[in-house]
């Protein structure tokens, strides 16, 4: 973990927009140049800057990408979704290997990051558009601060369980909800939202306002009605194993009763990228390539070669030792050999790539769950399934080949090029989908294909593989937990940060209550039922 620029932010036209603090100066007025220290709020309206550096400042840190330096989306993202999920390992024994990786989650304060970039960072931001000012005057900048703040307090809750999230901004010590008020709450902005910018969409087909500050579809609000609509499906079915009745209700809704649905095509992809003037720089890249410290996952090897999947090539390079072949290695080993291990296949995620939220191949396999559910999604479970594939394909300029025909591909062996952690395939799920097979082997194929397709997204992949348990993926080797998360069923959740007992004391306290067991990472979250 080192230090690296990656949010670079330049002027843009008449105005130049800092991160930090998001601080505003406004080029060619003689105000500013008399004093530049003042910034009225007229200033501050001019150009949308009050709400477009907000919608800006909240999109950088869903997936956290502002800070000087990968450290943030190493401990936030990358040592918490990307390993849990199976995608990644790290390549270094940070505590002698005592870490998030063997299931140490005191250690570093790392499980701290994510909540507090959310507190920190996102959420201020939100808290200054969500008013009924703004809700009155610019409806599309209200929804789409509406549909970024639940983008990024999903994955905080899909985390921790209850979070601080009705009463922020009130007080510094802030109360917990339960993470079904919080759901329950999402379902509901996300309606509200949903209906703004369909609305404005459709009457304003070619307008595109916030097109200055928007760092994911340029303001174009026909995306973000389908970007809200596919993430009410994504949560829709998170619940389904709590709440049935919710998640069939707001699935069918996003799909079958919305103006302009989900997410069809690579081109709805959600894709946080460098723009006029904002550059971003994938954090992945530093913590691969200059810290070193993030390699190809066990499980990814397993099921990429097994199948002969044409993306390994997208998603990794080649091993440098041995070369010549992709390898990747297990979670939760002792790292003795640092420089062997950093040998191995490493993301193919180059500093300039987008980063990825969300792609419509996971809208295919979450309508895929649907309909093998019996539910309305316009469409058959395996035509939806082989869309999504085909999508994920043509997504990664992959060739497909025969990859829904051959059914005598399976996940391989894993072969331990370094150390001594080879292990069997954990299943023998084929790509071809069998309308004859039974309701868990079909789900089983569709979430472990929604996992090859939605890398290097791991936190989302790790709630999957949570609410499922598909893929099946390799168990940590060394379990540091002290007894507390099962190496079996694998993480849960992140403990509550440190911080929080120290300065929201009481608060957290309650919130333990809310949890419904121990403050640790093997006790289920509230919609863990299955």
């Amino acid at each position: 973990m080192k230090s690296l620029f990656l949010g670079k932010i330049q002027c843009i036209g008449a105005t130049c927009l800092f991160l930090c603090g998001m601080n505003a100066c406004t080029a060619g007025y003689e105000e500013m140049n008399t004093n530049p220290d003042k910034v009225t709020d007229d200033m501050l309206d001019m150009d949308n800057l009050r709400t477009g550096g907000s919608i800006s400042a909240m999109q950088l840190d869903i997936i956290p990408c502002s800070d000087e330096g990968a450290n943030a989306f190493q401990r936030a993202q990358n040592l918490v979704g990307d390993i849990f999920s199976g995608y990644m390992s790290g390549s270094d024994n940070w505590n002698s290997s005592s870490n998030n990786q063997t299931y140490n989650l005191r250690f570093g304060g790392w499980s701290d990051v994510l909540f507090s970039i959310a507190y920190q960072n996102v959420m201020p931001q939100w808290k200054k558009i969500a008013t009924e000012e703004i809700k009155t005057e610019e409806p599309v900048t209200y929804a789409i601060g509406q549909v970024l703040k639940i983008a990024a307090m999903h994955r905080v809750t899909d985390a921790y369980g209850p979070i601080p999230y009705f009463k922020f901004g009130e007080s510094l010590m802030i109360p917990y909800d339960s993470q079904e008020k919080v759901y329950e709450s999402f379902f509901n902005e996300l309606t509200e939202a949903s209906q703004i910018l369909e609305q404005y969409a459709t009457e304003n087909p070619s307008a595109r306002p916030l097109k200055g500050y928007d760092l994911v579809y340029e303001g174009d609000v026909s995306k973000w009605a389908k970007f809200a609509n596919t993430l009410m499906l994504r949560l829709a079915m998170r619940v389904v194993y709590v709440k049935p009745d919710w998640a069939q209700k707001y699935a069918e809704q996003a799909v079958t009763k919305s103006k302009l649905g989900v997410m069809t095509s690579n081109a709805d992809n959600a894709l946080l990228h460098s723009h006029n003037g904002i550059t971003v720089y994938h954090p992945l890249n530093v913590v691969w390539d200059m810290y070193k410290d993030a390699r190809m996952g066990a499980s990814m090897e397993s099921y990429l070669k097994g199948y002969k999947d044409s993306r390994i090539s997208k998603y990794f390079s080649q091993a440098t030792s041995p070369a010549g072949d992709y390898h990747g290695m297990r979670n939760g080993i002792i790292v003795d050999d640092i420089e062997g291990y950093r040998a191995l296949s490493c993301p193919n995620v180059q500093k300039t790539d987008p980063v990825l939220w969300m792609c419509a191949a996971e809208a295919y396999f979450l309508r895929a769950e649907g309909a093998l559910r019996q539910w309305n999604m316009n469409g058959t479970a395996k035509d939806l399934y082989e869309q999504g594939v085909q999508t994920s394909f043509e997504q990664h300029s992959a060739a497909i080949g025969n990859y829904l025909t051959d059914d005598t591909a399976k996940p391989a062996k894993f072969e331990d090029k370094v150390g001594n952690n080879s292990a069997a395939p954990r299943s023998t799920i084929t790509p071809v989908y069998n309308t004859e097979a039974g309701f868990e082997a079909n789900l089983e194929r569709i979430i472990t294909q929604k996992w090859l397709a939605m890398f290097p997204e791991g936190m989302e992949a790790w709630s999957e593989f949570r609410r499922t348990g598909y893929p099946k993926i390799f168990p940590v080797v060394q379990n540091y937990s002290g007894g507390t998360i099962d190496t079996e069923k694998q993480i849960r959740r992140l403990p509550f940060p440190q911080t929080e007992y120290d300065n929201n004391n009481a608060n957290v306290k309650d919130a333990i209550s809310l949890l419904n067991g121990a403050d640790h990472g093997g006790t289920p979250l509230w919609w863990d039922k299955k």
